[in-house]
């Protein structure tokens, strides 16, 4: 959400309004550093980028995803429902080469990553809280934080450091 609303602020905003979660289509990209749904020539030079860069470039993909879908899928102008139909459909069709130079002009910093990371890390304890509470929530999303805390929390314990999406 952080990355979100600080290099793309009016979809963020759009996205709030339409109660549309970052973490309803997102999740899924992250988490399986986009091989679910996209193209395989959008996930080969990502997970190149991958494993030379980390997770930065992971971020990057992402918002440069959402840059374009913001633009081709005039997503300013739709509804919820129009929302998130529009990102189930634009995902087998995007175009890598333009994903790929669009995302490496993204000014994402490890220091933006690790800022976030970090407020993710010191708030954590009130998240699960508020999970708890609202566990009837839109779309399953609070059964996909609570998958996503404890992924995190057991990879903590086992000693695993850098998995942070």
């Amino acid at each position: 959400d952080k990355l979100v609303s600080q290099f793309l602020p009016k979809l963020y905003e759009h996205l709030e309004n339409e109660q549309v979660h970052i973490s309803m289509f997102v999740t899924q990209w992250l988490m399986t550093i986009f091989t679910s749904t996209f193209p395989f020539d959008l996930v080969a030079r990502v997970w190149d980028s991958f494993l030379i860069e980390g997770w930065k470039v992971v971020y990057r993909t992402m918002l440069s995803l959402l840059k374009s879908a913001q633009s081709d899928g005039d997503l300013l102008n739709q509804d919820f429902e129009q929302i998130l139909t529009y990102l189930r459909q634009f995902q087998s069709k995007v175009d890598a080469e333009k994903i790929m130079a669009s995302s490496f002009k993204m000014k994402l910093r490890q220091t933006h990553i690790q800022k976030y990371a970090s407020e993710f890390e010191r708030g954590e304890i009130s998240v699960e809280k508020d999970m708890n509470q609202n566990a009837d929530s839109v779309d399953g999303l609070s059964v996909v934080h609570r998958f996503v805390f404890k992924l995190k929390s057991s990879t903590r314990k086992m000693g695993v450091k850098n998995l942070s999406p």
